[in-house]
């Protein structure tokens, strides 16, 4: 087996090993759902940030409070950029539907760990997801700690949206 092969093989491995362990554990959502926008939120208050507390690394990275909205708002669209248009997350107060992302970390490399709820207008959850991320964790990352939260919370979001469109079209 020639050196490519083997090295599509290991990381094919890796990413199947990372999609099995997120984790639909509720699934109420109804499934006429088309295109219905949800209201989005991103909670850091629980997360460990580069083995810190938010408030901690707010501390030590000085950029954090600027750069945090783009980190969300690349989550976001990476979202709906996999959502496609029948559906959307965004700043939608009104909405049926609240998708809440509850960061659990993220590394050194700016990799994200996250758990999601989608709750309904009653606040009961409708939707649970554990361990969500956004592919294999990277061994060497390039760029700083900032840019690189930037882009693995792009590729958290598509991995989210891709599994809530494969959740609503069942």
């Amino acid at each position: 087996m020639d050196m490519k092969r083997l090295l599509f093989y290991i990381l094919a491995s890796i990413m199947t090993v990372t999609s099995f362990s997120q984790t639909v554990t509720k699934n109420d959502l109804p499934k006429n759902l088309k295109g219905i926008r949800m209201n989005f939120q991103m909670d850091f208050s629980q997360a460990v940030i580069m083995g810190m507390s938010e408030n901690e690394f707010a501390e030590y990275e000085k950029d954090w409070n600027d750069d945090k909205p783009t980190i969300v708002r690349n989550f976001k669209s990476g979202t709906n950029f996999t959502l496609g248009n029948s559906y959307g997350v965004g700043d939608y107060k009104d909405a049926k539907y609240t998708v809440i992302v509850k960061v659990n970390t993220i590394t050194d490399e700016g990799y994200f760990v996250c758990d999601v709820d989608i709750l309904d207008e009653d606040n009961q959850v409708v939707f649970h997801l554990d361990y969500l991320t956004g592919g294999a964790e990277p061994s060497l990352a390039i760029g700083t700690k900032l840019a690189r939260m930037k882009v693995w919370a792009t590729l958290t979001g598509k991995s989210l949206g891709s599994i809530l469109k494969s959740e609503l079209s069942k």
